[in-house]
């Protein structure tokens, strides 16, 4: 191998490298954004679920107890008031 042979072999080595890095940054990139993005729904699901249960359980309580006082110790649903329907005592 000659010197301009070199010269040519490694410029055309390096684009290839820089052409293949870039690739691969891309697609790490979204592998990585969709991994992020099912990190948070997984959170997200959880925390509701962790929400939905404690308001069903303070439901299933109350219901054990006089309706009356159901207003008054019903847990908030991310800070929302939670009400129970007009029916609920009846069923």
């Amino acid at each position: 191998m000659n010197l301009d042979t070199i010269k040519t072999v490694a410029m055309w080595a390096l684009i290839a490298i820089a052409v293949i890095g870039i690739l691969l940054a891309i697609v790490v990139k979204k592998i990585v954004g969709k991994i992020i993005s099912l990190v948070l729904a997984a959170v997200l699901v959880f925390f509701c679920w962790q929400q939905r249960d404690k308001v069903l359980t303070a439901g299933e309580a109350l219901k054990a107890k006089a309706c009356s006082t159901a207003d008054a110790t019903l847990p908030s649903f991310f800070g929302i008031k939670v009400t129970v329907p007009a029916d609920w005592c009846t069923r």
